[in-house]
């Protein structure tokens, strides 16, 4: 009876346990993977001198398709190692799917992972990062993912972590000065307050490696700075516990009271958004009062204001929806008078 075994190797040179040790020596086939991570030149040949079995180097159509690894799993003793956790990857977590549901036999190995690493390496509570979200150097729409993951999480007043694309082929990755001036550029389109020059921000650099740094500072302070090789993952701290605040400052040099609260300023979008349409609409009322006299239009103007109070109420009562819509209802009635031809309103 054949068995599927995965085998986290962790984070770094020497992150693999000894029960993944016991684990490749015990298989008839054993496969390495590291195209989602970056590896150390001498991966290979430390976990074969270690193990005593030759472990076969595979890409990442050949893991994906699985054709081979489950024809082998049914009959043999197969492993597959890979850097990290190998169940945070999806494709992993599909392959040992398609194993169960072939009646082959599995199991998993855990490594350490830089999701559970970022908060010991920085002193941050686990249990307080909320959703995590990947950063890439192509793409403007992450920049947007990533701005509005941390807003987000930050309205929670949790942490987030944002992993910094690698190519394990190049050996290049995602800069975190290149996150940081995306986070500026998608505050700039989208005004919601989230990111400035004090927003508190934790770099770690090679987290699980001999040359592994993790700094903190405003991000005024650390735009530009020379963070050395990949990978990288930056922290957006949010509310912090005083012993956290007491772990940053330690690790990181900081003195305490330089360590800002992130979450503590923090609004809802439409906090943000509908005290500004408010005020908008207020005044266009008033200039339209004043342009057009007479009873006429005196229900339009009545049903503008109420829809204006009910905006207001509905945002102090966290209805953020119904504020959006009640203020959007109240511009859309002003705005209709600008179809007589007598009124024309600057919005």
């Amino acid at each position: 009876m054949g068995k599927l075994t995965f085998v986290g190797l962790g984070l770094g040179d020497k992150g693999v346990s000894l029960a993944g040790i016991d684990a490749i020596k015990e298989s008839e086939i054993a496969y390495l993977e590291y195209y989602t991570s970056p590896h150390a030149p001498r991966l290979l040949s430390e976990l074969e001198a270690a193990s005593g079995r030759t472990l076969t180097i595979v890409d990442r159509t050949f893991v994906e398709e699985g054709r081979t690894i489950l024809r082998e799993a049914k009959e043999m003793s197969v492993v597959l190692a890979v850097q990290g956790d190998p169940m945070v990857a999806t494709t992993h977590n599909d392959l040992r799917s398609r194993a169960i549901l072939e009646g082959i036999s599995t199991a998993v190995i855990h490594g350490s992972t830089i999701a559970v690493a970022a908060a010991s390496a920085s002193g941050l509570h686990y249990y307080k990062f909320g959703a995590t979200v990947t950063f890439t150097r192509k793409s403007v729409d992450y920049h947007q993912q990533v701005y509005r993951r941390v807003h987000r999480n930050l309205i929670d007043g949790s942490h987030t972590l944002l992993l910094l694309e690698f190519d394990t082929e190049s050996g290049s990755g995602a800069d975190p000065t290149a996150l940081m001036k995306g986070l500026l550029e998608a505050e700039k389109n989208f005004k919601r307050e989230v990111v400035d020059d004090k927003t508190l921000l934790i770099v770690l650099s090679r987290i699980g490696t001999a040359g592994e740094k993790v700094m903190a500072g405003e991000l005024a302070m650390m735009v530009g700075v020379e963070f050395g090789a990949p990978p990288h993952a930056v922290i957006v701290p949010g509310s912090m516990h005083f012993s956290e605040k007491e772990a940053v400052a330690a690790i990181c040099g900081l003195a305490e009271d330089k360590i800002g609260d992130n979450a503590a300023r923090i609004r809802r979008t439409a906090q943000v958004l509908v005290p500004k349409y408010v005020e908008k609409a207020k005044k266009a009322l008033t200039t339209a009062r004043d342009v057009l006299k007479g009873d006429e239009y005196d229900d339009l103007f009545e049903n503008t204001e109420l829809y204006i109070k009910d905006a207001e109420n509905f945002l102090a009562n966290g209805e953020d929806e119904l504020a959006m819509l009640s203020v959007g209802y109240a511009e859309g009635l002003i705005d209709s008078l600008t179809f007589t031809g007598k009124i024309k309103l600057e919005w």
